[in-house]
């Protein structure tokens, strides 16, 4: 079976490499949303993966490298929302004493920069404490597929490949949008991570402006 479909605490994500970069986001207490805003670029709709509404930051993610195009639609969404897009790429693997294999790539403004998830490894445990470097540890740990899938991944797949794309498309926004409301008020102060995620892109836009 071609699995279309990856669930991740109820949302139902278009790719495993979602669920994992959602994975490292709760690792490091970072409050996030599902597809929650439609925006237009040169290239038509696009629909950032997420957003940190605490960071006011879109995440987007991609397989091994962005293309061209892939990266317009993240310059021209941060263009258009007023918000920095990271797009997350690659695929993480614990490497000691570290996760590598996963990069960053920010667009704010008129900078765009390149951090690999190896970079963090002293920032998260010295900034954020052992339980959250442990945490982050567990996140970029790479498990293979147990090759057999659940009778419930199999109906739902089942279920969706019946409908037509814009059905299938209402289904699941109707899904992300419901859980992003209990999302939202179920967190409450901001977290050390985000801070530091808001931190970050206030210097850069303070710099373009000086």
């Amino acid at each position: 079976m071609t699995q279309t479909i990856f669930e991740k605490d109820g949302y139902l994500m278009r790719s495993h490499s979602e669920t994992r970069w959602a994975q490292m986001l709760d690792a490091l207490r970072i409050c996030w949303e599902y597809e929650p805003l439609l925006v237009n670029t040169r290239h038509g709709a696009y629909l950032p993966d997420f957003y940190l509404p605490k960071a006011g930051v879109f995440v987007e993610v991609k397989g091994p490298h962005p293309t061209q195009v892939e990266v317009e639609k993240a310059i021209d969404a941060s263009r258009y929302t007023g918000r920095p897009v990271v797009i997350a790429c690659g695929d993480m693997f614990i490497s000691p004493p570290g996760v590598g294999g996963g990069r960053l790539i920010v667009f704010a403004s008129f900078e765009r920069r390149t951090f690999s998830t190896f970079e963090f490894h002293d920032l998260i445990r010295l900034g954020l404490g052992e339980d959250a470097y442990k945490r982050y540890l567990r996140a970029g740990h790479k498990t293979s597929h147990p090759g057999a899938f659940p009778v419930g991944d199999l109906l739902r797949e089942a279920m969706l490949g019946t409908t037509d794309r814009s059905a299938r498309e209402s289904h699941l926004a109707r899904i992300s949008s419901g859980l992003n409301n209990l999302k939202s008020e179920a967190f409450g102060q901001i977290s050390l991570a985000e801070w530091a995620i808001g931190s970050f892109f206030e210097r850069i836009d303070a710099k373009e402006a000086a």
